[in-house]
């Protein structure tokens, strides 16, 4: 914990820890403010434009992406359709039937 012994650090650490206790904000909003301003960190739409600009670019966002609110494919289970042959061999056969259930359970 040598970085402590630094004055600049540890007066920082209060104030943060001070912020923190009244409720005003998180000390690390004070940080990311020094942050900012030593650094010139801008908003978002200045490096990558606005959702009006990229939809105008055809920035490629589309709306398929999967995120909250979406639906995710699970593991285990492919989108294609089972070939005529194993349907066909499934009807005729139950024991098929139970073999491929088997192997589901075991999936999950």
């Amino acid at each position: 914990i040598a970085f402590l012994s630094n004055p600049i650090t540890y007066a920082l650490l209060v104030w943060c820890l001070f912020l923190e206790s009244t409720g005003i904000c998180s000390g690390a909003w004070f940080l990311a403010k020094i942050d900012k301003k030593i650094r010139g960190f801008q908003r978002d739409e200045v490096y990558i434009g606005s959702a009006e600009e990229r939809q105008a670019k055809d920035m490629g966002d589309e709306d398929d992406a999967a995120g909250a609110g979406h639906m995710a494919k699970l593991p285990g289970f492919a989108d294609v359709e089972l070939p005529a042959s194993l349907q066909k061999l499934m009807k005729n056969d139950p024991s098929v039937v139970e073999y491929i259930r088997s192997i589901s359970k075991q999936m999950e």
